[in-house]
């Protein structure tokens, strides 16, 4: 079949990156955890994926086992090579930028030059009254601490010394990723302060929980931003980055019982914290624009998605709940079979890959999945 392209181009003749976005809410203990991050970062690029991204949540907020992405990442890059590394994003405004510029510094030293830096402000009250922060200050402080990543990963001096970051981490800068505030109020002007910036601009899920972002209303998010970018840096090609949350499944009722356990889980967690009332799966799964079933009816539905006409940067998630670890592996390259019909296609890649070993078709060799559409 012959589904729509989206994307802008990503700068290598591809008309976007692909990615994918590790939650870590299972019920194991942190190591386990950590070490399965580790294997599906190793099996994502040995599938082709361009970049994988972990999230930020202290105590356990979300179930998450990830409250220092830059260390988790840290020992992802050990174990791969080519593979870019990214935030998705880091709770700035909860620490000292010059602390957190050092951490991301000694990240991309070590791991060549592969993170990709996504910040945002955080969606957490507990944790600002962990740290002894007002939320009410949340956009001030946000807005503070990305000017000071800019002159630091720029090579501004930090004292009357005359010294700088160290490492100095000076093409960390055209990495830097602003994920824009939900909040209506500030959506817009923070994408076009991104733009103006030359930063990419990273958009989470358009779900019924993120202030009922639709979207429609992402793509104007979007637009702004592009305009403000083009003004002040006509020659770089806008960075857009677009998360979704898929399932591609040959048998969407298989793919709606398997994340049903992670359905329930996230909707208690959500509605101990803002009374929302009890839905069916089905129903969270429509609240939450999750998209499961066929790869042929998920990557229609991606491409009708006006979000993501000018994406760079095409994140796929898989949730809600994290899947078991054959499972996630499945998903992995199920997803880079949505990404295909798309027009994505992986990079060249050296010597033997998982995809080899697996017997999976690469792009351009054809694939054909007979299931129903994903609803």
């Amino acid at each position: 079949m012959t589904v729509s392209r989206i994307g802008a181009g990503a700068g290598d003749g591809r008309p976007f990156r692909l990615g994918f976005l590790l939650h870590l809410d299972n019920d194991s203990a942190p190591a386990p955890a950590y070490r399965q991050a580790i294997e599906l970062f190793r099996a994502a690029e040995e599938l082709g994926y361009d970049s994988g991204w972990v999230i930020h949540r202290h105590f356990r907020q979300g179930n998450e086992h990830v409250s220092a992405p830059l260390v988790l990442l840290a020992a992802i890059a050990e174990h791969t090579s080519r593979i870019h590394l990214g935030t998705g994003v880091y709770v700035l405004p909860l620490e000292d930028p010059l602390v957190v510029a050092e951490a991301a510094a000694t990240l991309d030293e070590l791991s060549g030059g592969r993170l990709q830096f996504g910040v945002g402000s955080g969606p957490f009250p507990g944790a600002w009254e962990a740290f002894g922060k007002d939320l009410a200050d949340r956009h001030k402080l946000y807005d503070a601490g990305v000017t000071s990543l800019h002159r630091l990963f720029s090579g501004h001096p930090v004292n009357s010394l005359g010294e700088v970051l160290h490492p100095p981490a000076r093409d960390l800068r055209r990495r830097l990723w602003q994920a824009t505030s939900s909040d209506p109020a500030v959506a817009i002007a923070s994408a076009q302060a991104a733009g103006r910036a030359g930063d990419g601009l990273q958009l989470s899920r358009a779900t019924a929980f993120n202030r009922q972002q639709t979207t429609e209303r992402q793509a104007e998010i979007v637009a702004a931003f592009r305009e403000a970018h083009s003004a002040a840096h006509p020659e770089v090609t806008p960075r857009v980055q677009v998360s979704r949350a898929i399932y591609p499944h040959p048998d969407r009722a298989a793919a709606v019982a398997a994340v049903a356990p992670g359905s329930s889980r996230w909707q208690s967690w959500i509605a101990s914290r803002r009374g929302l009332p009890e839905l069916s799966v089905e129903e969270f799964l429509v609240q939450d624009n999750a998209l499961l079933g066929a790869s042929e009816g998920i990557a229609e539905l991606l491409a009708a998605d006006p979000a993501l006409e000018h994406v760079t940067d095409l994140l796929g998630s898989f949730v809600p709940g994290v899947p078991p670890l054959d499972e996630h592996h499945r998903l992995l390259q199920a997803a880079t079979e949505v990404a295909g019909l798309l027009g994505w296609h992986e990079q060249a890649q050296q010597g033997s890959t998982l995809r080899d070993r697996l017997g999976v078709p690469h792009r351009g060799q054809g694939h054909t999945d007979n299931a129903t559409v994903a609803g």
